[in-house]
């Protein structure tokens, strides 16, 4: 929440807005739910406004569920939803539970199956409309799913800020188990009125059955480390890189230290580590999202707009105590609690929900390897200062199946031809 001002030569920037997590210990649950309630109603009805039919990104997780269920109340025009799925398997496709909100709110839903070859025509638009380069590969089919829409509406709602306020992230349950232990050892785990016990974590520890190979990694050093040392271990991906990047190169720079300034703002109170986490993510995540979001939007000239983050809900949800928004370890608690009556029952308890996982890696096998192996093998590309593209390029076969590695390589070197090596370009549109 900055502001720059420019007075001739002088220029400033302010801080106009801030979130401060200070804690309500004074209302109940029920004062919650009834107040988030109220305040969510009045943000899809005030981003409703429009001098055009307004429609709703919709992927069938509980976020966008909420929001395209709402809108379809509130809309007096007929309600029209947009998502996207891919053929390689039913791990790619969650378009079944977009249908389910679909039918049961008599939303119009359009959906695209996006294809090898679409990532083949449009990929280099997309780097193109980003302006630099973006870790997660779900900028591509949010791009393909925006140039639907666009092609329907004007005007689209979505649901981003619903995980990183309300904590939907599974890393918080694995961060969270562990000082749970680590508090049952050490005998300090009833000190806090707002911590959740390892007695009652126990029964949602389900959710992590997916996550077995995150948690050996996690595991594997480190444990019952500092809270922040803790988390930044599982945000940090820098360990999937080795001799890709000419690490030398890149000088002193410490991102752990950059991690803790944020993690340990003044802003948000230390006893709650279930807030350190979801306001580290709602500053340095979330405004990636948000910027990939606009982007591929305003790439087909569609306006996005995202009802989950306007300023009141977000104030609320920084006030209320972590037994109520993650009690008993149940993700997103009140969120769910409070859009209960609106949701089918299916999405509200899936445990499934994938983030648009693209098959890039199966597409790097098939259809687009000769296209990959070619964008690492120009001089240019084997010839960076901070990545070593021939190594990229013999290892193009070994990702995984949702690795995110090598679309950030990817990306990276997309970026570079584009922007760096097309500035002469860039200058001509300049001077043209």
């Amino acid at each position: 929440g900055h502001i720059l001002t420019v007075n001739g030569s002088n220029v400033n920037t302010r801080r106009y807005w801030e979130v401060y997590y200070n804690l309500d210990f004074n209302h109940t649950d029920h004062y919650f739910e009834h107040e988030l309630r109220s305040r969510l109603d009045d943000s899809v009805r005030i981003h409703l406004r429009s001098d055009v039919p307004v429609g709703a990104y919709l992927s069938g997780g509980l976020d966008s569920s909420t929001v395209a269920s709402a809108g379809s109340r509130v809309s007096e025009n007929d309600f029209m939803a947009f998502t996207g799925k891919f053929s390689e398997g039913p791990e790619y496709d969650e378009s079944h539970y977009a249908q389910l909100l679909a039918d049961e709110c008599d939303i119009d839903l359009k959906i695209i199956n996006i294809t090898a070859s679409d990532f083949l025509e449009n990929i280099r638009k997309v780097i193109y409309h980003l302006d630099y380069p973006v870790a997660g590969p779900g900028s591509f089919p949010q791009y393909m799913v925006s140039q639907l829409a666009a092609k329907h509406r004007k005007v689209v709602l979505g649901g981003q800020g619903g995980d990183e306020i309300f904590g939907g992230y599974t890393r918080y349950l694995i961060a969270y188990f562990e000082q749970c232990i680590k508090s049952a050892i050490e005998g300090s785990m009833h000190s806090g009125n707002f911590i959740v016990t390892y007695e009652s974590i126990i029964p949602n520890l389900t959710s992590l059955h997916s996550y077995i190979p995150l948690l050996k990694q996690f595991w594997s050093k480190g444990l019952f480390e500092d809270m922040d040392r803790r988390y930044f271990y599982l945000i940090n991906r820098a360990p999937q890189l080795k001799n890709e990047i000419k690490w030398d190169n890149l000088g002193e720079y410490s991102p752990f230290r950059s991690f803790q300034e944020l993690f340990h703002s003044s802003n948000v109170l230390k006893e709650s580590y279930f807030d350190l986490m979801t306001h580290f993510d709602f500053k340095t995540l979330l405004p990636a999202l948000l910027q990939v979001e606009d982007r591929v939007s305003m790439a087909h000239g569609l306006e996005s707009r995202v009802p989950l983050l306007d300023h009141p809900l977000v104030e609320l949800a920084a006030t209320v105590p972590s037994n109520i928004k993650f009690e008993d370890g149940t993700m997103k608690h009140i969120f769910k609690k409070v859009v209960r009556p609106y949701l089918p029952r299916k999405i509200l308890e899936r445990k499934d929900k994938m983030g648009f996982p693209t098959p890039l890696n199966t597409w790097v096998k098939g259809e687009a390897k000769e296209f990959v192996h070619d964008l690492f093998s120009t001089s240019n590309a084997q010839n960076r200062e901070f990545v070593d593209n021939k190594v990229v390029a013999d290892n193009l076969g070994e990702e995984m199946k949702f690795g995110r590695k090598l679309w950030g390589l990817m990306c990276l070197e997309m970026w570079h031809q584009e922007f760096v090596d097309g500035h002469s370009r860039f200058k001509q549109m300049m001077h043209s």
